[in-house]
């Protein structure tokens, strides 16, 4: 996902520091729900954990990291007057609020990247993705400083996750450093990686002890090799007993994770 290009938007959310920018470009009245930024300030309460719609997805977060969160649930609720501390509920199976959608990539971001999300602001974009998901929350991660280093030529990460607002469900986490160099691959290196059974292995690693995922993994293939030779990619699509699956996507030659998409499985009417 390209950080400097997020589609038709309903509603953006900037903030660095204590300042907040709202933005509203109203274009479609039948998500308005989904939008409200006058929901009383719900905070997050360390050590107390966080639940989440997936207990998976559990941040398990340290006071600093949890503070930058924090910092927004207090901007995003100001107005009321009579707002507390209280500790975080699930967020809603339909309608994901801002608060819970920050919640759940702040979440991903961390235990796929094991990334201190403490020194990066955070971006919220209710989007329109042109895609199988009508709508998605797109939270874009990024140090205080980017433009700076960008400018000074100096590497730095940032982070981009989409979630379903109807079920709450993250279904994409990526990580952006648009200094690293791609390395294609051959013809003779992806035929060693076809037969090669560390790269499916790395993926289910990536799934099990980072994504924390408990249910039953019944195939993982290589996939879009074409294409993902010529970028430097090796994808791993993990299908679940359920049918819902995972691609989890690595940078060549080092196994680094690119990306986690997540596909639910698909209801047959």
């Amino acid at each position: 996902m390209n950080n400097k290009k997020f589609p038709t938007t309903l509603a953006i959310l900037l903030f660095s520091g204590s300042l907040l920018i709202v933005s509203a470009v109203i274009q479609n009245t039948t998500h308005l729900a989904l939008t409200s930024t006058k929901t009383p300030g719900v905070k997050l309460e360390a050590p107390t954990p966080v639940s989440t719609v997936n207990d998976d997805l559990q941040p398990q977060m340290s006071a600093k990291e949890i503070q930058p969160i924090n910092n927004f649930i207090d901007m995003e609720g100001q107005e009321n007057s009579e707002s507390k501390r209280t500790t975080v509920t699930p967020p809603a199976a339909e309608n994901l609020s801002q608060t819970g959608a920050v919640i759940l990539a702040a979440s991903s971001v961390r235990k796929l990247f094991d990334v201190d999300i403490a020194k990066l602001q955070m971006r919220v974009i209710l989007s329109d993705t042109r895609t199988s998901l009508p709508w998605t929350w797109a939270v874009h991660f990024s140090p205080y400083n980017a433009k700076t280093l960008e400018g000074q030529g100096k590497e730095f990460w940032e982070y981009d996750v989409l979630i379903d607002p109807i079920n709450g469900m993250v279904v994409n986490t990526t990580a952006i450093n648009i200094a690293l160099k791609r390395t294609p691959i051959s013809a003779s290196a992806a035929s060693t990686i076809y037969k090669d059974a560390r790269w499916i292995n790395a993926a289910i690693t990536i799934l099990t002890d980072k994504q924390k995922e408990s249910r039953k993994i019944a195939t993982a293939t290589l996939i879009n090799t074409d294409t993902n030779d010529k970028r430097g990619m090796v994808a791993v699509q993990m299908m679940l007993e359920d049918g819902s699956s995972y691609t989890a996507e690595m940078r060549y030659p080092d196994q680094s994770l690119r990306c986690l998409t997540y596909e639910t499985a698909q209801v047959v009417k």
